[in-house]
């Protein structure tokens, strides 16, 4: 089995607990307006301006020996893998074959989602994951079509779904200043959180430029120019009004 990924980063330790080794998941059904990785978005394989590919077909065999080749830190660190992207769900099989193999192998598994998928996806793919990084963009409907694309109600399912298998979920929060960093939204992702059986842990994802070359390279026009980089001030704001 294939599938498209960009790249896989070992030793990663903002992907879940512990020592990782994270596959990047080539194409994603959202086109945030803030996305500091546009190389993600696309599926089919493409090129930087200097002719440089971006993606590259791989078989679940070889995903699953790159993986295996650091098992002693992930015992050791409590780690393991974990699927990013782009979108993991986008290709259910291609994940399946990679979440089941992990599995098979004793190694824990992370996926980072944005929750947009079919509910029989999410229910193939949720239970072989030990933890969810699930992304809450937005929680107004319109304003969350907008910015991403995509409507809101089958991602708050989907959370909802995961909720119900029991599995531990870390919500993040992309917040952007001048889009979604309202007082408001913060209060609906609280409710939101307080209202799940197994409250997640909520950690602020704060908006950063270090993507907006990326933009450059792919001949592709970057949406959030006059966007700032969040103070510090703002920070301990936002963290108040989680209450987190």
């Amino acid at each position: 089995m294939e599938g498209r990924i960009i790249n896989i980063t070992r030793f990663c330790t903002d992907d879940g607990p512990g020592i990782r080794t994270t596959v990047f998941f080539k194409g994603c059904p959202l086109r945030c307006l803030w996305c500091h990785n546009p190389e993600s978005q696309r599926f089919e394989c493409e090129a930087w301006e200097n002719g440089e590919a971006v993606g590259r077909t791989a078989t679940v065999e070889e995903v699953l020996s790159e993986i295996r080749e650091d098992e002693i830190f992930y015992r050791t660190s409590g780690g393991g893998a974990t699927l990013s992207g782009g979108e993991p769900m986008a290709q259910p099989d291609f994940a399946e074959g990679i979440l089941s193999g992990c599995r098979a192998a004793g190694i824990r598994t992370a996926m980072e989602t944005c929750g947009f998928a079919a509910p029989a996806v999410a229910e193939r793919l949720f239970p072989l994951c030990d933890l969810l990084l699930f992304d809450l963009k937005e929680t107004d409907p319109a304003r969350h079509e907008d910015f991403t694309g995509v409507p809101l109600a089958p991602i708050l399912e989907n959370l909802r779904r995961a909720d119900a298998f029991g599995i531990p979920i870390c919500l993040r929060l992309p917040v952007i200043p001048g889009l979604n960093d309202r007082e408001e939204h913060f209060r609906a992702v609280r409710a939101i959180a307080d209202s799940l059986t197994h409250p997640p842990q909520l950690q602020i994802m704060p908006y950063h430029r270090l993507g907006e070359h990326k933009y450059d390279r792919l001949g592709r026009e970057y949406l959030c120019p006059e966007t700032h980089e969040p103070t510090a001030e703002e920070k301990a704001r936002w963290e108040k009004l989680l209450g987190i």
